[in-house]
């Protein structure tokens, strides 16, 4: 006879594609894991993985299993959330976020939600990484790191604008023209920049899709914070790309100003992120559709 937990360790191998990730997702062993697959081909009769060094490939076989089972035991894996959650055994939604996006836009979204939930600040890296020890339960990132047990749902496109203070000079040519791009990358490169970081990933996203080739920029000041680096902007103390919707109320005010029209936006995707073996989870569809789409 099947045990039922063959099929559930079945299903976390087939969605994270190993048995380290499947593990981990259920809080069991990798020879726990590797146990109930060879149980469930012994009671299939069949081979339902392909083991290779960094994968289990799933058979023709294993994709027909999957497609018989899955709805079943997902099923099953809701009611019984649900019956923790009405013996009042709920524990809290725990959510990591950038901070600047999460002040910004998400925490609007968030006051019609029916359970607890704890917020906690962070990078992408090291977001993934608690999701992925089970220390978050969802978290919202501006970077998809693939890894075989995350699903991404996507949120948002989030724009960047170039700014500067609202006394500074703009750009010579402040509507773009294609026949000047040259005439305007000088005049950016003589300017000082603000940034995130040092890697300076959306500058170089912004001279690749504009210029085409890589930027000869060092920063003149590195902030972790969009919001201090705003400041920074209206201040003076030099030029940054910014979230639109973090400019909003500075550009209202004139306390700053958008230095160059680009022909096209320059954009960020903002996901949402979990645990494939959670998709099902009432908490994790709850805030799903809470905060995707709807920002």
């Amino acid at each position: 006879m099947v045990n039922l937990e063959w099929y559930r360790s079945f299903l976390a191998v087939y969605q994270t594609g190993t048995v380290t990730a499947a593990a981990r997702s259920l809080f069991l062993t990798q020879p726990a894991i590797s146990q109930h697959i060879a149980a469930l081909e012994s009671a299939v009769g069949e081979t339902l993985f392909t083991r290779r060094p960094r994968r289990m490939v799933p058979t023709e076989r294993s994709k027909e299993l999957y497609s018989e089972i899955v709805e079943a035991i997902e099923r099953l894996e809701l009611i019984s959330q649900n019956l923790k959650i009405g013996k009042g055994l709920e524990k809290p939604f725990k959510l990591g976020s950038p901070f600047e996006y999460f002040y910004e836009r998400a925490v609007a979204q968030l006051g019609r939600l029916s359970f607890r939930l704890w917020i906690q600040f962070g990078l992408a890296q090291f977001l993934v990484r608690e999701l992925r020890e089970n220390r978050f339960d969802a978290i919202i990132v501006a970077q998809k790191l693939e890894f075989p047990e995350i699903e991404y749902k996507k949120i948002e496109d989030e724009n960047f604008i170039l700014v500067g203070a609202a006394d500074m000079k703009s750009a010579p040519i402040n509507k773009w023209d294609a026949e000047k791009t040259k005439v305007i990358e000088q005049w950016l490169l003589k300017q000082k920049w603000l940034s995130y970081g040092l890697e300076l990933p959306i500058i170089r996203r912004f001279w690749h899709e504009i210029f085409g080739n890589r930027p000869e920029i060092k920063p003149s000041l590195v902030i972790p914070s969009l919001h201090a680096i705003l400041k920074a902007v209206e201040l003076g103390y030099g030029i940054s790309l910014l979230p639109e919707y973090l400019c909003q109320n500075a550009l209202k005010q004139q306390r700053i100003k958008i230095l160059l029209k680009t022909p096209k936006p320059i954009t960020n995707e903002i996901w949402l992120a979990y645990r494939k073996i959670d998709r099902n989870h009432p908490h994790i569809r709850e805030f799903s559709s809470q905060l995707c789409g709807k920002v």
